[in-house]
């Protein structure tokens, strides 16, 4: 049984703690009439949120660290072992609410971007101009898995 996909143009889409703008968002007619969403497309769209997350300057915030991890079903206690420091000390920095410190932030936004799209792009060459710094390296990889449409391109939504 096939299913009529309906596409809705720039529409808001409410994750990781902001409301994005999905250029195509496809929606699938159900027999009854009503719309829903396939996995294939909440999997499509996260992983283009995760990318812009992972791409953009900012320090990781409590909600995109969340949704990273969902995304990726990587537990806590996890990233806590990676980035060398205890499960408690995790959950303190996400019951404050703040941004995590630059260099954990970096890290884990390299560590999280290689989980859901390393597999695809292992064999992408990197300029060494691409490597002087972190953000110079999430834009790259950022930009490769759009332009090998791995991502999608999506932008946050501006009040």
């Amino acid at each position: 049984m096939t299913f009529e996909t309906i596409i809705e143009r720039d529409y808001p889409y409410h994750c990781a703690g902001r409301v994005w703008t999905i250029p195509e968002f496809h929606l699938t007619k159900l027999p009854d009439g009503t719309l829903g969403l396939s996995r294939q497309e909440i999997g499509r769209i996260h992983r283009a949120i995760a990318n812009e997350v992972c791409g953009s300057a900012r320090l990781l915030t409590p909600e995109e660290f969340e949704f990273l991890t969902d995304v990726t079903v990587t537990p806590y206690s996890e990233v806590a072992r990676v980035i060398g420091v205890s499960p408690s000390t995790l959950s303190k920095w996400l019951e404050r609410g703040g941004e995590m410190p630059r260099l954990r932030s970096c890290f884990l936004k390299r560590w999280f971007w290689f989980r859901i799209f390393g597999d695809e792009l292992s064999d992408t060459p990197v300029a060494l101009a691409q490597l002087r710094d972190d953000h110079d390296f999430l834009r790259f990889v950022h930009d490769e898995a759009i332009a090998k449409e791995l991502a999608a391109e999506v932008r946050e939504k501006v009040a």
